[in-house]
């Protein structure tokens, strides 16, 4: 009896680390939610699914962003935690995304590139984690080596959501103008991730996190269109994000040296 209660006081004296775990796994939850709304869309034949599919993406994306703030909040970090996060990160920025990436390009004209470039996010991304966990002992905390994962699962995500809701009949991300600019810059983003280009860790400050929260939950609150709209402004931020993080981190690096 003694040692049952030792070790439910153990277990609750241990909230500080459970409950970003438990964060870190809703996070991994909404991962796979988004591959099985993107398998439904391809069973059922409802693109409008995928909408939904790049939903989830985006409030795991949020919730990756708070298990590492309420850990640091809660002086809670632990190396589990972070091992958990990195095959979280795995599934839900590298897999999901590539089979939203694949779901959609199942309209266009090439059998063989709807499974390259899904196939080469899922490669990169596994790449790049890998890579993190060895060579970055801060793990991102003084900025990212390489453009980090996150930032293409949103474009992906985004870019779909919004082609989804405004344009859901005429395949804007298969063929035509826009999606050869979508997929060149899948390509340059998977390319940047392995680069050794420093990329500025925003999600640590509440400055930046607490908004951008804001509006992903938007994404679910506002009317369609609307929501749409507010996807793409934050396609906008990512493309900003992947030409100008470098710069911003060798700034903000240098006036912290002085």
């Amino acid at each position: 009896m003694m040692e049952q209660q030792v070790n439910k006081f153990g277990i609750l004296a241990n909230w500080r680390k459970i409950i970003p775990t438990m964060v870190t796994l809703s996070a991994l939850f909404f991962a796979f939610a988004s591959i099985l709304s993107t398998q439904e869309a391809m069973r059922l034949g409802t693109p409008a699914l995928l909408a939904l599919s790049a939903q989830y993406i985006m409030i795991a994306l949020i919730l990756d962003g708070l298990d590492g703030n309420l850990a640091r909040w809660f002086k809670g970090t632990t190396d589990f935690g972070a091992e958990l996060d990195t095959f979280v990160d795995f599934l839900a920025f590298g897999v999901a995304p590539a089979a939203l990436l694949y779901a959609i390009l199942l309209d266009g004209p090439s059998a063989l590139w709807r499974v390259i470039l899904p196939l080469a996010i899922v490669f990169s991304s596994a790449l790049r984690l890998a890579r993190f966990r060895l060579k970055d002992p801060f793990r991102g905390q003084e900025g990212f080596i390489g453009l980090p994962v996150t930032v293409n699962s949103s474009w992906i995500a985004l870019a779909a959501f919004a082609a989804q809701v405004m344009y859901p009949e005429e395949h804007l991300l298969v063929k035509g103008p826009v999606a050869i600019v979508f997929q060149f810059f899948i390509i340059l983003m998977i390319s940047l991730q392995l680069s050794n280009l420093r990329y500025p860790k925003a999600s640590n400050k509440i400055r930046f996190f607490a908004p951008a929260g804001l509006l992903v939950l938007f994404l679910w609150i506002l009317s369609e269109t609307y929501a749409a709209w507010l996807a793409i402004a934050l396609i906008f931020i990512c493309f900003m994000y992947v030409l100008i993080g470098p710069m911003i981190h060798k700034r903000s690096t240098e006036v912290g040296r002085q």
